[in-house]
């Protein structure tokens, strides 16, 4: 066994905080260039799209999960299950162009929870799923990986 010390422990710390960077840098959000898209015209008028990040967090699994912005189905899935090792289930980017939207989350056999969410203020949204409850988190910068 070799023993690194303090030094080798911070670099290893380092490094792999440069891993998970590049992991999350290959999302959507970076690929169209930060959070917010190009002007779209609504009424005449330019109106900034923003993307909203949905993440399922802890407490997922084999779940069957599927999620709605404005009415509008955005996500269905089964089996989805956390990954304990990173707190997370899954991930994904939603185009969206007004200043608030409602965000509903479903557990199959389960739990439904609706929120409105303001991308602008808060553009990522953890979904958790904790002793039979589902819990809707609007942050304003995206929670890193454990």
């Amino acid at each position: 066994m070799i023993h690194a010390g303090p030094q080798g422990l911070r670099r290893a710390i380092g490094l792999v905080g440069l891993v998970v960077l590049a992991l999350l840098c290959s999302g959507q959000a970076c690929r169209s260039g930060g959070l917010s898209g190009k002007p779209v015209a609504v009424n005449g008028k330019a109106r900034q799209a923003m993307t909203l990040r949905v993440r399922l967090g802890e407490g997922f699994q084999d779940n069957t999960v599927s999620v709605r912005v404005d009415g509008k189905q955005v996500y269905d899935r089964p089996n989805v299950s956390t990954d304990l090792t990173i707190s997370r289930a899954d991930s994904f980017d939603v185009a969206v162009d007004g200043p608030s939207v409602q965000l509903e989350v479903a557990v199959q056999g389960g739990p439904t929870v609706r929120r409105v969410v303001e991308p602008a203020q808060t553009p990522f949204v953890e979904v958790r799923f904790i002793d039979g409850a589902l819990h809707l988190l609007p942050l304003p910068a995206e929670p890193p990986m454990l």
